[in-house]
């Protein structure tokens, strides 16, 4: 038997401009090599060339330049690229820093840009917990003054806020805000208990829903959403911990079938004064698998989820009074509802625009999985689009332009190329055209976008 091996490589090109270029960035000719034996083609990946691209991409300046990592002999960097240009600019060198206070190499899992590049937030020394989560220590760098301190010690998770003057966190099963400008922390919620969290999540929802984060910024950055987690109630699991000297007994809430679920509540907290307020959402014994900001500030959006997880109802409510009404329901009669793609790393399934009353729901009601437009009311506006075929992910919604770029399976379930398509659902375009799958990072305007392609 033989087989067939391809390389994988990437580029990156401008996602209107594809057509114009696309006698330099697809017409390779790949060199497969074919292998004489199953042992042989097993072993081969060492073999193929190519390159992965750069590392760590973080889109800015709205989706018109990027940041990287790059691996030096020294160690790593952080570089910003501007595909317009093709400058390609050093911001930071690991090997120049030590963690404050010591001699010890700073060294970072993940990092994050403030909205006017002047901070860099990094994520570092990371304790895992559960399958996803861990608590980490955060240090800021101040990009004019070249100086990194500590920012959030034992943090669950972090995040900037989308004006950039703050870092959201939470440590200890309470919420707080850092003021990048003055390094001043503020605690938002006291009454976190044993088993009892805001913020964060026992081991189920991380479990069921793949989420980490139990908190999200309004798009104003004035409040932060939140889950309060109860497990009190929850059946304690008995695991062995054998990672010290000794072994260890370690207690986890875990509800097998029939047991009591953890209860939860949605709490919604000004940053500034401190004032918060509960939504009024009756749970039953289901679940809260995500919420939304919306382009209105005093709008959230919650998905309430029954136990079963085949029946989906999405509120909206008034965060200033906590009232809310039932927009839109879905109920799989012989299935479940996905609220995201574990296989395919996809986080959210419905995406709410910060300027437009509209919002977007990969569902699979008519048997594929297809994107469609709701307005705020939850009236369906159209079926964006159709046809026996899958959309797998939304990569960019543009509302200026009234784009959606996304990736799908209608050249072959095998493959996953780009598509663009109007709001309306009208004017689709296939972007990408070599074959094979396309693993795509692109920019929130949907401007420019890498793609490593594989038809290994």
């Amino acid at each position: 038997m033989k087989t067939r091996f391809s390389t994988l490589f990437f580029w990156i090109v401008p996602a209107l401009l594809v057509v114009a270029f696309q006698p330099i960035s697809y017409a390779q000719d790949i060199d497969k090599a074919v292998y004489g034996s199953l042992e042989e083609a097993l072993g081969a990946s060492s073999q193929l060339g190519g390159s992965n691209g750069p590392a760590n991409v973080q889109w800015i300046d709205g989706g018109d330049r990027y940041s990287y990592t790059s691996r030096t002999q020294d160690g790593p960097e952080i570089r910003v690229y501007n595909p317009a240009t093709g400058d390609d600019e050093l911001t930071f060198k690991a090997s120049d820093y030590t963690f404050p206070g010591s001699d010890e190499p700073f060294e970072y899992r993940s990092f994050q840009w403030s909205k006017d590049f002047k901070f860099i937030v990094f994520e570092t020394n990371f304790r895992p917990i559960y399958r996803y989560s861990g608590v980490s220590d955060y240090y800021m760098f101040s990009v004019e003054n070249e100086t990194l301190e500590p920012a959030a010690m034992d943090a669950f998770t972090a995040e900037l806020s989308p004006d950039g003057t703050m870092m959201g966190y939470e440590h200890e099963g309470n919420l707080y805000v850092l003021e990048l400008a003055s390094g001043e922390s503020t605690q938002l919620t006291f009454d976190a208990k044993e088993n009892v969290y805001n913020g964060r999540f026992g081991w189920v929802y991380e479990e069921e829903f793949s989420i980490v984060q139990g908190w999200s910024w309004s798009y104003d950055s004035q409040h932060l959403a939140y889950w309060q987690t109860d497990e009190r109630d929850v059946p304690l699991f008995v695991s062995t911990d054998y990672s010290g000297s000794y072994p260890e007994f370690v207690e986890i809430p875990y509800p097998k079938v029939g047991a009591t679920n953890p209860t939860v509540k949605i709490g919604v907290v000004h940053v500034g004064s401190g004032d918060k307020r509960w939504m009024d959402l009756d749970l039953g014994d289901g679940y809260v698998p995500r919420i939304y900001w919306t382009s209105d500030p005093s709008k959230l959006a919650v998905q309430h989820m029954n136990r079963a997880q085949n029946h989906l109802s999405l509120h909206m409510f008034d965060i200033n009074t906590g009232q809310g009404d039932v927009i839109m329901e879905e109920i799989a009669e012989n299935g479940w509802i996905d609220v995201y793609d574990f296989f395919a790393g996809i986080s959210n399934l419905m995406f709410f625009p910060p300027d437009r009353e509209e919002y977007f729901w990969i569902s699979d009601s008519d048997g594929w999985s297809h994107v469609y437009r709701y307005d705020y009311e939850g009236n369906l506006l159209n079926q964006v689009t159709q046809g026996e075929w899958e959309v797998t992910k939304i990569h960019a919604v543009n509302s200026d332009t009234e784009m959606i770029y996304f990736e799908s399976t209608e050249a072959s379930p095998l493959e996953r190329q780009l598509y663009s398509i109007n709001f309306d659902g009208e004017q689709k375009s296939r972007i990408t055209q070599m074959a094979g799958r396309h693993d795509i990072t692109m920019g929130p305007n949907g401007a420019y976008f890498i793609t490593r392609v594989s038809n290994v």
